[in-house]
């Protein structure tokens, strides 16, 4: 017996690519006057194309008493026209086999065969709903999220407190930058931080706690510590208060160390090593925070770029002995005006200076 539908692969291909986009729009009832046309035109070469037209109505009408999603979830969408036709073709041969039947079995007979080509058209509605939707459907871009970073910065005679997403909270000192992600991942908590920071870090076994300074990266589970690192000084600092601290290289992460409770490690810049100390008067480290000036045996080069990011000012040396600014100074200072800062250097340091507005002119 011939098939109700005789389909040959030109046909198909024809179909696909020519009348069935109408027919969707068709069915869906957004044709213009082109389809309209077109669709007649089709309809008018034979009756063939006329009961595949009704055929596919009524099953397009059966789908609507489904819900899209249920009818995708059923669906293999790697299956390619041939088989779509297949079973369309399959469902109408029973249909016309169940109509023969009608008049030669019993009622209940009828009944039975009635539902099984009910739940051979569902089939057919999956299958033909699904390829309509995935050869015509507008293809969705998968939307990639970028991460979101958040800066905090201090300008010079300037401090402030952050409290990050997790509970930890971080003071930075002045003329310094945080840069924190606006929530941290499942797996990790990363900052990069530009300057100098005191940061208190909340426990959290599972997800380290990870600084980027130039090119180190110090690394915690919870704990305490002092970090600096500023742009035009060499070497990065890490003073711990409480807890342990892993210091190591960015550029060589087998180059690292531990940092204990009252030490201080360093990373020198410009010779990619790594030194560890005892931090002697361990609270002068955080005397910042106080807004205490506390050197200790710092070149005066090094304690001039301190006062120019605490006092907002610009400090010039106009001597002719460069060798000045290799002297060592140290002072634990109290809040106090630039003059006064600059009264105690002029008499323990033997260099005189002029005030002009926010600059210091060193003698």
């Amino acid at each position: 017996m011939n098939s109700v539908y005789p389909v040959t692969n030109k046909q198909v291909m024809s179909d696909k690519q020519e009348i069935w986009p109408v027919i969707v729009r068709y069915l869906d009832g957004t044709m213009d006057d082109k389809d309209s046309q077109l669709l007649e035109e089709w309809l008018t070469q034979n009756n063939e194309n006329r009961r595949v037209l009704h055929s596919v109505s009524q099953i397009w009408k059966a789908s609507e008493d489904r819900s899209q999603d249920s009818l995708i979830q059923e669906l293999n969408l790697e299956e390619d026209w041939g088989r779509i036709s297949d079973h369309i073709s399959q469902t109408v041969e029973k249909t016309k086999q169940a109509r023969i039947l009608k008049f030669k079995r019993l009622r209940k007979r009828r009944q039975v065969s009635s539902n099984l080509m009910k739940v051979a058209a569902l089939v057919a509605v999956a299958l033909v709903s699904g390829y309509l939707t995935l050869q015509y459907a507008p293809v969705q871009q998968e939307k990639v999220s970028e991460p979101v970073f958040n800066e905090i910065q201090t300008s010079a005679a300037e401090r402030a407190r952050v409290e990050l997403g997790d509970g930890s909270k971080v003071t930075l000192n002045a003329a310094s930058k945080l840069i924190m992600p606006e929530s941290f991942s499942q797996h990790s908590r990363e900052v990069e931080l530009h300057g100098q920071a005191f940061f208190d870090i909340k426990s959290d076994k599972n997800r380290p706690f990870r600084i980027h300074s130039q090119s180190g990266v110090i690394e915690v589970v919870g704990t305490s510590f002092d970090v600096r690192s500023y742009q035009d000084e060499d070497v990065i600092e890490v003073v711990v208060r409480e807890g342990t601290v892993e210091v190591s290289q960015e550029s060589d992460p087998t180059q690292k160390m531990i940092v204990n409770k009252g030490y201080k490690g360093s990373i020198l810049v410009n010779e990619n090593k790594l030194n560890l100390v005892w931090a002697e008067d361990l609270d002068t480290y955080f005397a910042w925070m106080e807004g205490r000036l506390v050197f200790k045996e710092d070149p005066l080069a090094k304690v001039f770029r301190h006062l120019e990011r605490i006092y907002d000012i610009e400090v010039v040396y106009r001597g002719s002995d460069r060798s000045v600014l290799e002297k060592e100074f140290s002072a634990d200072l109290k809040t106090r005006s630039v003059r006064e800062v600059m009264d105690v250097l002029k008499l323990t340091m033997e260099i005189d200076f002029e005030i002009e507005d926010d600059r210091v002119v060193i003698f």
